[in-house]
């Protein structure tokens, strides 16, 4: 029983001597003191600074060539408000004297301008003959597809039929402009409802 109770003592002091051996337990050491705020930089300059000192050319004189003739019995339109300042008291005018009628410029009013022709697509003159051509031939083609219809079949497609004799028209309103790429779209377009007209 010596040798049980001597192992138990040795088993003892050497369990209890590893919590000897065991690290100091550490103590919490205070927080180190926060860092001190840096000092606002200085603002840099702005990328782009505002302009709200804006300053306006002077008023430029207008020549009175530039300003319409004024017919008379007529008053001038009285100069915007924007250019009178807003803050002075209105001012007392003396009565008016009667204007001297201007005078008549010697030479007469220019007529109004003459309207323009409007744009017109050049074409070479093969081309415009091409094209010529070709709505005169679509043109025969919708006629005779017309024609080739029974009076029966005229009367129950005459909405198409009304349309496509529009559409010939146009098409030679175009040519007499002298507009021949719009005749041969018109009498194509007029050439292709009569062939859905065939039975």
């Amino acid at each position: 029983m010596r040798i049980g109770t001597a192992i138990l003592a040795i088993a003892a002091a050497i369990s209890l001597g590893g919590c000897s051996l065991k690290k100091q337990p550490q103590i919490a050491k205070a927080a180190p003191p926060p860092p001190k705020p840096a000092a606002p930089p200085k603002p840099a300059e702005p990328l782009s600074i505002p302009q709200t000192n804006v300053e306006l050319p002077p008023p430029q004189q207008i020549p009175p060539d530039a300003l319409p003739p004024v017919e008379p019995g007529t008053t001038p339109a009285p100069p915007p408000a924007a250019n009178r300042p807003q803050n002075r008291p209105p001012q007392q005018r003396p009565p008016a004297l009667p204007k001297p009628e201007p005078a008549t410029p010697s030479t007469p009013a220019q007529p109004p301008a003459a309207e323009r022709a409007p744009v017109a697509e050049v074409l070479s003159a093969a081309e415009a003959k091409r094209l010529q051509d070709e709505a005169h031939a679509r043109t025969n083609e919708a006629r005779q597809t017309i024609a080739r219809l029974s009076a029966r079949r005229r009367n129950q497609q005459r909405s198409v039929i009304d349309r496509i004799n529009t559409f010939l028209t146009q098409a030679q309103e175009a040519e007499r402009r002298g507009d021949v790429r719009q005749a041969s779209e018109l009498a194509g377009r007029a050439a292709v409802l009569a062939r859905e007209l065939t039975p």
